[in-house]
């Protein structure tokens, strides 16, 4: 896979990227969360949209290192381990399974907005040292040093 795309509908606005069968893949989100967009845990983080509800684009790709283009509103870097099995994204009433081959990764995540449509990229970079990271952010985020990397399962 090197590249594929789906649409679906933003729920509480947020959209995850989970372990394959991981029980209970949505994350709890608190003040600090909201303020640096996004929920994190082993296994499963969950992104801050730019709004509450509707369709969106998702675009999930195996990339070689971060690429970046001007039209990108927020760009959130984080450390991801895939295990056997790949991962599904997608919001709370939809989910897509993606096949990604098994390794430590760092994801890429990216929002933008095209001709009135919400654009969201997860890019899989392999990587060995990951650190959390805004690389650019938005007027709703409010705290983009010292990231919280503990978020509770959604029960």
């Amino acid at each position: 896979m090197s590249e594929f795309s789906f649409e679906t509908e933003i729920l509480y606005s947020q959209i995850a990227l989970f372990q394959y069968g991981l029980d209970n893949p949505f994350n709890d989100w608190n003040e600090i969360h909201v303020n640096q967009g996004f929920s994190w845990r082993e296994g499963s983080v969950s992104f801050g949209t730019l709004s509450s509800d509707g369709d969106c684009m998702i675009t999930v790709k195996m990339t070689k290192k971060i690429e970046s283009d001007d039209d990108i509103i927020r760009a959130i870097v984080v450390p991801f381990k895939v295990e056997k099995g790949g991962v599904e994204i997608g919001s709370v009433m939809e989910t897509v399974s993606i096949d990604i081959p098994e390794g430590t990764y760092e994801v890429l995540f990216t929002a933008k907005n095209v001709n009135n449509t919400e654009h969201y990229t997860f890019s899989f970079i392999k990587s060995e040292n990951t650190t959390a990271r805004v690389l650019k952010a938005d007027d709703e985020l409010n705290s983009t040093e010292n990231l919280l990397m503990k978020a509770n399962p959604a029960i």
